[in-house]
Formats: C-alpha cells, sequence, structure tokens
C-alpha cells in the first residue's frame, strides 16, 4: 500500500547513499552500486531492517513447527517507542547485523544466551560474532534464527555485532537503523507521512477533474520522486 511505499522511500532517503550529512563520497558510491544490484527481496530488508524481540520468544520460536518448517518470531516496527528496557533485539539490514542489549538487560538472560559468568554486559566481549553454542533453550532458539536469516542471504555470511546501550560504539548504528525514528537531518515516519500528505494535497488541490486512486499513486510517486531528486542533486 501506499503507507509502506512511503516507509521504504524514506528508507531510501535515510541510506547512506542518499542521507544528507557528512558521508565519505566512496561510502555513498559504494552503497549506490550495492543497491543497484540489489533484488526486491534484499532491496526491501534493506530499506527497512528487520527487528527482533529476543527476551519475549515464545518458547516454540526458533524451532520447527509441526510442518518442519521453523517458527519465526514476529518482526516489530524499527522505532525507539517499541524498545522494552532490560530488552534484547536483533536488527538485520540484510547487510549488518546487530545484537542490541539494554543496559538493564537482566544478568539471567545474559546467562542463558552468553554463558555461565556473563551476567553483566561489561563481561562480555565487544569482539564476539558469534554466539557460543550452549544447552539452554534461548540460546538454542537465537542460534537457530541465526542461522535462518543466514540462510537468507545466499552465499554472504553473517557475523553478529554487539551493540551494548551506553558502552559500544555499534549503539550508533543501532539508532541509524531504526528508520521509523527521526535521526540526523531525516524526518521520523509519522513527520515524513504528514510532508507527503500535505505535498500530495496541494499537487490534488490544483486538479479540476475527478481523481482516481491510480492518480494518487502517481501524485505520491512524483512527490517523492521529487524529493529524493533534490537530495540527489545535493550529494
Amino acid at each position: 500500500g501506499l503507507k509502506e511505499f512511503a516507509m521504504y522511500s524514506l528508507g531510501l532517503l535515510k541510506s547512506r547513499a542518499i542521507k544528507g550529512g557528512r558521508e565519505p563520497t566512496d561510502r555513498r558510491i559504494q552503497e549506490a552500486r550495492m543497491l543497484k544490484g540489489m533484488g526486491p527481496a534484499e532491496t526491501s530488508l534493506y530499506l527497512y531492517p528487520r527487528m527482533l524481540a529476543v527476551h519475549n520468544l515464545e518458547p516454540g520460536e526458533g524451532f520447527a513447527d509441526d510442518t518442519g518448517h521453523l517458527k519465526m518470531p514476529a518482526a516489530i516496527r524499527t522505532s525507539f517507542a517499541c524498545i522494552e528496557e532490560g530488552g534484547v533485539y536483533i536488527v538485520d539490514n540484510g547487510q549488518i547485523l546487530l545484537l542490541w542489549l539494554h543496559a538493564q538487560t537482566s544478568p539471567n538472560l545474559l546467562e542463558d544466551l552468553f554463558g555461565e559468568g556473563m551476567s553483566s554486559l561489561q563481561a562480555l566481549d565487544p569482539n564476539l560474532n558469534a554466539l557460543p553454542v550452549l544447552e539452554t533453550h534461548l540460546n538454542a532458539q537465537v542460534r537457530n534464527v541465526l542461522l535462518h536469516l543466514e540462510s537468507q542471504r545466499g552465499s554472504k555470511g553473517l557475523a553478529i555485532q554487539l551493540a551494548r546501550q551506553g558502552l559500544d560504539g555499534a549503539e550508533y548504528e543501532f539508532a541509524r537503523l531504526l528508520y521509523e525514528d527521526r535521526n540526523g537531518e531525516a524526518s521520523s515516519y509519522v513527520d515524513w507521512l504528514v510532508q507527503l500528505h500535505r505535498s500530495v494535497g496541494m499537487e490534488l488541490s490544483g486538479q479540476k477533474t475527478k481523481t482516481t486512486s491510480e492518480d494518487v499513486s502517481q501524485t505520491v510517486s512524483n512527490t517523492i520522486s521529487s524529493i529524493t531528486g533534490a537530495v540527489w542533486g545535493g550529494t
């Protein structure tokens, strides 16, 4: 629908290829070339990352269901408004995968996930790129989910990157991937919808003929194209 189209267009504006602010030219070119070579599914994930709440996994999630297929947890919206105190989240955009841990993550959850003695964020190895193999239910669930995500990447491998709240630089990357929030010079999703609605309203107010849903879709597309074109021209 149009709301999803608007969200993906905002994700494009927030991508390193197009976003405002300081970004090395080589990085912009690399991201633009990468985007150009992506298929539909890969582009969709890149423009709106998948976020999963590890601490809220149901007992059967991360394991095969009656049909033999892995039962994946439902993704949640990429907004800090959806973050729970003490929560642990996987954020995946198909290129990087972050494991974000709230500053108040419980010691029991940390030990279930990372092993005995790993009861605080400070105890974790910041260079950890894979979960240890443990016999805990949660550890098995998350490893299975990660294996499933890796299987969707084709020939590209998957390495996790820890983003411990208040400790790791990767936390800034986590904030950047929360595409529904306002970050840097880019609008939040709500502000973006308001901007589009206003622009479309101005376009339609000047039309005398009856407007169809296809006309509205085209107007939205033209509005987004004009905005993205202006951004491209300014980089």
